[in-house]
C-alpha cells in the first residue's frame, strides 16, 4: 500500500523542494514504505538530489547575495578625507616596522601605542620610562607656555624595550626631527600607505579613532593625547564607511537586518 502524498514525512528543508517539483512525485511514491516514511535506499537519495538540482533550491532555501562593490574611483575619493590608517594599513605598517632597525621600530611602536607627537617622542630620555607601572612620561607640547607632564600607559614589553634603548640621561633617539620624519615616511610608503597618510600625524589620528571605536570617553582620550581643550580633541579623527557601522546601527530602528 502506497501512502498518500500528503502523509509523506520529509524534513522541512525538502518540503518546498518536493512540493515544487510534481514531476518527480511518482519517484517518491515508488519508494515510500507502509509506515508513511521515506525509504532510506540509495535510489531515494538520488531522487532527492535530482529534485534539488532541478529546482535549484538548497537546503536553506536562501538565494545568493548580489555583489555590487564600490567603484575604485569613488572609494579613492571617499578615502581622501581619511586621516587615520585602516586595519589593513595598520597590519602592514607594524609588519614593515618589525623588519626595520631597532630604533626606528621602537619609535613607530611608540607612536602607535601612545598617539604622541613626534617631538614629544624625540624628547624622551631613559628616566621617562617606568617599567614597573608600564608608563611613558611625556613633556606635553602646545600648552601655551605651561609645562605639563603626561603619563601614558603602554604595553609592558614596549616599556622594557624602550628602557633598554638608552641610559637614563640620554635621549632615546639622538637624531633630528627631520631625520625621523624622513625615515618614518619611507617606512610608511614601503608598507603601502597612500602618500597623503604617510606622516607621523596619522599615528595620532589612528590612536584617537581606535579609542572612539572602543568607546573610550572623550575626556580620557583628551588626557591620553594631551589636548588642552575638548575642541582640539574633537578635530582629531574622521570615521569613514564601515567604521561608522557600530554607531549607525542603533539609528536603523526596526530595520536592523
Amino acid at each position: 500500500m502506497i501512502a498518500p502524498v500528503g502523509k509523506i514525512s520529509l524534513p522541512p528543508c525538502y518540503r518546498l523542494t518536493y512540493s515544487g517539483a510534481p514531476v518527480f512525485r511518482f519517484c517518491f511514491h515508488s519508494f515510500i514504505s507502509v509506515s508513511g516514511r521515506a525509504s532510506f535506499t540509495p535510489l531515494r537519495r538520488i531522487t532527492v538530489w535530482i529534485i534539488r538540482a532541478c529546482t535549484r533550491i538548497g537546503q536553506t532555501g536562501a538565494s545568493p547575495q548580489p555583489r555590487n562593490p564600490l567603484s575604485p574611483e569613488l572609494r579613492a575619493k571617499l578615502n581622501l578625507d581619511r586621516k587615520s590608517f585602516t586595519k589593513e594599513m595598520e597590519r602592514q605598517v607594524l609588519a614593515t616596522a618589525c623588519k626595520a632597525p631597532e630604533d626606528l621600530r621602537l619609535l613607530c611602536q611608540l607612536l602607535y601605542v601612545t598617539g604622541c607627537r613626534l617631538s614629544e617622542a624625540l624628547a624622551l630620555r631613559g628616566d621617562c620610562i617606568d617599567t614597573e607601572e608600564g608608563l611613558v612620561v611625556f613633556h606635553t607640547l602646545k600648552q601655551r607656555g605651561a609645562e605639563r607632564l603626561r603619563a601614558v600607559p603602554v604595553p609592558e614589553r614596549v616599556a622594557i624595550n624602550l628602557a633598554h634603548l638608552a641610559t637614563p640621561q640620554d635621549r632615546l633617539w639622538p637624531f633630528s626631527r627631520w631625520t625621523a620624519l624622513r625615515r618614518i615616511r619611507t617606512l610608511l610608503l614601503e608598507a603601502g600607505v597612500p602618500a597623503h597618510l604617510a606622516h607621523t600625524k596619522t599615528f595620532r589620528h589612528s590612536y584617537n579613532d581606535r579609542g572612539k571605536l572602543a568607546g573610550t570617553p572623550d575626556h580620557v582620550r583628551r588626557a591620553l593625547l594631551g589636548h588642552r581643550t575638548q575642541t582640539a580633541n574633537d578635530q582629531y579623527g574622521a570615521l569613514i564607511g564601515v567604521e561608522l557601522r557600530a554607531h549607525a546601527k542603533p539609528c536603523w530602528g526596526r530595520l536592523k537586518r
